[in-house]
């Protein structure tokens, strides 16, 4: 009698196991696994792809804000360039180093890919793959960010980099040193010519410092 009891036991458990065996076949060749793996480390490579393209659009914007810093019109206007430059340059570093989670998060992605199809944890792996992707889709979203910022600022520099010193701009307009711009002596300005009228306030026939202040073209 227990001779039968231990026999059925050990078939019992052997059936469990066999059970056991056969159930983590079935996951490993789960086509969903598979399925839900690859699109997830498909999107981590995009994912990646698009920050890395951002971070050149970050690089070349801080380029170009210096290059802006540099041609600048005023001394006023090259400080503020400069400023607006470093922030560029600060938002590039910033979108390489989201490119290069990103970039890792695409490789462990790939990596948890290739595991859901021939690894003995192939449920594991497909969540390892999803979670590569959120990081890889949070870097993106980072590198973007910091794009944009170095995008913005590369603007701020162009504008700053036209600012005019109007002193300056007035003094060598004022040809005959009389305090004032005629209509000869605004003719090398075509903005000026177009709106002078409209400047001359009092209507002399003339702009002093004063209608001209703030005006910059």
């Amino acid at each position: 009698m227990k001779t039968q009891a231990t026999l059925l036991g050990l078939a019992l458990v052997a059936a469990l196991g066999v059970s056991a065996v056969a159930h983590a076949q079935d996951a490993r060749l789960d086509p969903k696994s598979k399925v839900d793996a690859a699109n997830a480390a498909d999107q981590a490579v995009d994912d990646a792809h698009a920050a890395q393209d951002d971070a050149e659009a970050a690089r070349e914007a801080a380029r170009e804000a210096k290059a802006a810093g540099a041609s600048a019109r005023s001394a006023q206007g090259a400080v503020v360039a400069a400023d607006a430059a470093k922030i560029a340059n600060q938002s590039a570093l910033e979108a390489r180093d989201a490119s290069n989670v990103a970039g890792r998060a695409a490789n462990e992605a790939l990596g948890a890919k290739s595991a859901s199809r021939y690894g003995n944890q192939p449920l594991g792996a497909v969540a390892e793959a999803q979670d590569a992707a959120t990081k890889a889709e949070q870097a993106g979203n980072l590198s973007a960010d910091a794009a944009a910022n170095a995008s913005a600022a590369a603007a701020a520099a162009n504008d700053a980099a036209g600012m005019a010193d109007f002193d300056t701009d007035f003094d060598l307009m004022d040809g005959d040193q009389d305090g004032a711009i005629n209509p000869a002596e605004a003719a090398s300005n075509a903005a000026l010519v177009v709106e002078f009228e409209m400047l001359d306030s009092n209507a002399d026939g003339q702009l002093s410092k004063a209608e001209l202040a703030g005006w910059t073209r």
